[in-house]
């Protein structure tokens, strides 16, 4: 088996030779378990401000018995690529090949990596940034219209800033210092709201700066008080799956009120799994606490000081 492992080695060490580090990950494996390998494919990694770059990760996991008589085990993790879903008709495609293309006793990853990019290619087409700024979503904005409104889907987004916002833009406040882990760039907007117009006001507002609409996500959350006392809120997550109800909780813990929070994400090629959460959240917070929308703490700070004295 110690010719197996040695041929392992030496395959992932050209792999990341040829794509370096941010291509292929390894990653070690808990205590009785092996090593898996975390190859991130990025289609689009010459346009950095697509807003969905078509990106699909695999992790692939190298049996003891791989070359000689196994393929190694993989498992997709991406759920989308871009903004096309990666359905179970794609998934057995993949597998199909994969398996035909083994051959005992040859190693087949980069084969392997080499034509699901070409696959890849054909069956997803590059982001049209045009239709993806159209499908910013504002339809959870929507529930309030009135019955002689015209869907918010039958205007593109210049009709919408021309026809349907008949209120000012309130002022915005965008965090000064992005929160940077791994490429990836995290920035808050917060805006004081008494009304759902103002919130429709907001976004578009921002989306005027190429490099917000730009951003991979623009995760959004509000709350506003009612005329009766009862709290009007929502959230979206733009594509960053769970994160738009993350904020949303954030700001329920907190209890902000008339208040609407966008944070944008610019995606850096590396995946950060939980961490993005922590990063949406903590750049969230400090935006509203710039903005006075939640009390800092300094009861540690006071208490500290007095028993000093």
């Amino acid at each position: 088996m110690s010719e197996n492992s040695d041929l392992q080695e030496e395959e992932y060490v050209a792999l990341e030779a040829i794509y370096g580090p941010e291509f292929i990950q390894k990653e070690k494996g808990l205590k009785g378990t092996h090593d898996s390998y975390v190859v991130t494919l990025n289609l689009d990694q010459d346009d950095e401000n697509l807003r969905s770059p078509r990106i699909l990760v695999v992790r692939f996991f190298f049996p003891p018995t791989y070359p000689s008589n196994d393929p190694p085990v993989y498992e997709v993790s991406s759920v989308y690529c871009g903004t096309h879903k990666v359905d179970d008709a794609m998934l057995q495609t993949i597998d199909n090949e994969f398996q035909a293309m083994f051959q005992p006793g040859e190693v087949i990853l980069f084969e392997w990596i080499n034509w699901l990019r070409d696959f890849l290619e054909n069956e997803i087409e590059k982001p049209d940034e045009d239709a993806l700024c159209k499908q910013f979503k504002l339809q959870t904005l929507e529930e309030e219209q009135t019955k002689d409104e015209v869907p918010i889907e039958e205007y593109n987004t210049k009709e919408i800033r021309t026809n349907r916002i008949s209120v000012v833009a309130p002022p915005i406040y965008t965090s000064p210092e992005p929160i940077v882990d791994r490429k990836s760039v995290f920035k808050a907007h917060v805006a004081e709201v008494h009304e759902q117009e103002q919130v429709r006001a907001v976004i578009l507002k921002l989306l005027e700066d190429k490099k917000v609409a730009k951003a991979t996500h623009n995760i959004m959350a509000y709350r506003i008080v009612q005329p009766d006392g009862h709290i009007l809120q929502d959230n979206d997550d733009d594509g960053e799956s769970a994160a738009g109800g993350r904020l949303g909780h954030l700001l329920q813990l907190t209890d902000v009120k008339n208040v609407v929070v966008v944070v944008s994400r610019w995606y850096g090629g590396i995946q950060l799994g939980a961490d993005r959460f922590k990063h949406i959240n903590n750049c969230a917070r400090t935006a509203l606490e710039d903005c006075g929308f939640i009390k800092q703490n300094t009861n540690k700070s006071n208490t500290k000081s007095k028993r000093k004295k």
